[in-house]
């Protein structure tokens, strides 16, 4: 597969036929390439494995990290003391453990294709051995800051996704992909559609979260899920040299872009910038609702629900707050109410029970808290 990739033609050039030679007669490399397109036939070649989008754009950009570090150097002229070099470099940005076992394994992917091409001889990353990992456990948050995270919430819509984070145990990926048809209010069960490793998979949510969720998408029945909300219209006044109060404000077009709007709002019955301000806020206030207007259509993406989480945290008085931290918090108070694992691993996605296993640990610390406490009582 990699050699055909490898062989594939340029526009307007073909390549001559020639016959068959005996192996020892072949030349190590079929063809010279440069990095950069080296890096793209192994995006193609990911491609055509199946690898998802996300795992495509890391492997690239750790390709072309590693580019950047071998200067002119080529990809077929490759150590294992550049590789070993290369991650000397990481390491002393002091980059987690993880990171830097990512790099290495895409570069291992790299090499692994280069040698299917005929690129390279050997593997240069399969020689340098990988690190042992730490343990890391999931940080989950109490029920009584979950309450809070959610009661923080400014719209019906921001109020309903943090719900259904924490309801259904979603990745964040997932809840900015899901669409109002697979979703259903009455069996409080939705569909995800080509999760984690391109799986389907059904999952549960309770009651407040129907209830939220009820309330934010209204007789909405098609369409993305959570959709973006067009921003309140604010402006300013500014004064011009024969005395009269312009307003300017930013207004979204029906192409989506921001363009600057004008009003000339009076002169002397407005004697400060405060009652220009109010006239303006008047003005706006005919020309849109006065609450915020939805974007029909246009879904939210992954960094805008982020970003929803963080603030809503922020004014909740709350630190180290994600998506994924509602998604820990879900599995762990299930565990600690006493829900089968194996159910909480049907409704988080685990292809293996041992990645749901991590959340069974942090439970029995609390229980362990839970019972000193009862003790010293």
């Amino acid at each position: 597969m990699a050699s055909v990739i490898m062989r594939a033609n340029y526009p307007g050039r073909a390549l001559p036929v020639s016959t068959p030679r005996p192996n020892s007669e072949r030349p190590a490399c079929r063809r010279i390439f440069s990095n950069a397109q080296l890096l793209e036939r192994f995006d193609q070649w990911l491609q055509i494995c199946g690898k998802s989008p996300h795992t495509r754009s890391n492997y690239i950009e750790a390709g072309k990290q590693f580019a950047k570090y071998l200067a002119d150097k080529s990809f077929a002229a490759v150590t294992t003391a550049d590789i070993r070099g290369f991650l000397g470099q990481l390491y002393s940005r002091n980059l987690q453990s993880s990171t830097m076992a990512g790099r290495l394994s895409a570069l291992r992917s790299l090499f692994h294709f280069l040698e299917l091409g005929d690129q390279v001889r050997t593997s240069a990353p399969r020689y340098i051995q990988t690190r042992k990992l730490p343990v890391r456990l999931p940080h989950a948050k109490s029920e009584e800051e979950i309450e809070r995270l959610i009661n923080a919430a400014e719209t019906p819509r921001d109020r309903a996704i943090l719900e259904m984070l924490y309801a259904s145990g979603l990745r964040v990926s997932e809840l900015a992909h899901l669409r109002v048809e697979d979703v259903s209010l009455n069996a409080r069960s939705l569909v995800v559609r080509k999760g984690k490793g391109g799986k389907d998979r059904i999952g549960l949510f309770g009651t407040k979260a129907a209830e939220a969720l009820a309330a934010y998408l209204g007789d909405r029945q098609t369409g993305p899920l959570f959709v973006r909300e067009r921003r309140k219209q604010r402006g300013g006044g500014t004064r011009d040299s024969d005395g009269a109060w312009w307003g300017q404000w930013r207004e979204e077009s029906t192409d989506g872009k921001r363009v600057m709007r004008s009003v000339c709002l009076g002169d002397y019955e407005l004697p400060t910038k405060e009652r220009a301000r109010q006239a303006l806020n008047a003005f706006l206030k005919n020309k849109l609702p006065a609450s915020r207007q939805e974007g029909v259509g246009v879904g939210l993406v992954s960094r805008s629900i982020y970003r929803i989480v963080v603030l809503a945290a922020k004014r909740a008085g709350i630190t180290g707050i994600s998506p994924h931290t509602l998604r820990h918090s879900c599995a762990t108070h299930l565990l600690n109410r006493g829900v089968d694992i194996r159910f909480v691993q049907e409704l988080l996605g685990h292809c293996n029970l041992g990645a749901t296993q991590k959340y069974l640990h942090v439970a029995i610390e609390r229980l362990q808290k839970v019972h000193e406490l009862l003790e010293r009582g």
